[in-house]
């Protein structure tokens, strides 16, 4: 379930904490820089940010992007999973990606993800179900192990 994320900032901050120098967050930024979301104690009309909590009200996730109204476009999406495996947290994506496309008929909803990450083929599943496009970047960056990784672009037009 999505609640508005300022409902659990402090538990999402605080787990957020504990993933400091992990590959977890380097799926999650994108690179090997720390990371901590910011919040907002006010929201807007362009940044949504929600705690995915499961039936007994525990945090299991964290998902937030934004909308450009102006070009019916969604993008800057930022997902974490806290119970690794948890089913809840596609179910809680695949609501957010299904509603921008089939209720507020986003013309556009592109994300951004690094190779290696294991949520890969879900991402390859569902945008192979909107007609969508996968973009690949070869070896953008380096790990702290040296490692090179490809940077993926998904994209979705809603026609």
């Amino acid at each position: 379930m999505l609640i508005p994320a300022i409902l659990k900032k402090e538990e999402i901050l605080h787990e957020f904490q504990k993933l400091q120098y992990t590959d977890d967050l380097m799926y999650e930024v994108g690179c090997c820089d720390n990371y901590m979301p910011d919040i907002a104690e006010e929201p807007c009309k362009e940044t949504y940010q929600f705690a995915i909590v499961d039936s007994k009200d525990k945090l299991v996730g964290y998902v937030s992007y934004s909308i450009d109204w102006y070009s019916s476009q969604a993008h800057r999406f930022g997902l974490m999973s806290f119970d690794k495996g948890n089913p809840l947290i596609g179910r809680a994506l695949f609501e957010i990606m299904e509603n921008l496309i089939n209720k507020l008929k986003l013309h556009r909803i592109e994300w951004y993800m690094v190779s290696g990450n294991p949520v890969e083929r879900h991402y390859d599943k569902f945008c192979e179900k909107y007609n969508g496009r996968k973009i690949v970047l070869r070896d953008t960056f380096k790990d702290r192990l040296g490692e090179y990784h490809d940077s993926i672009t998904y994209e979705i037009i809603n026609i």
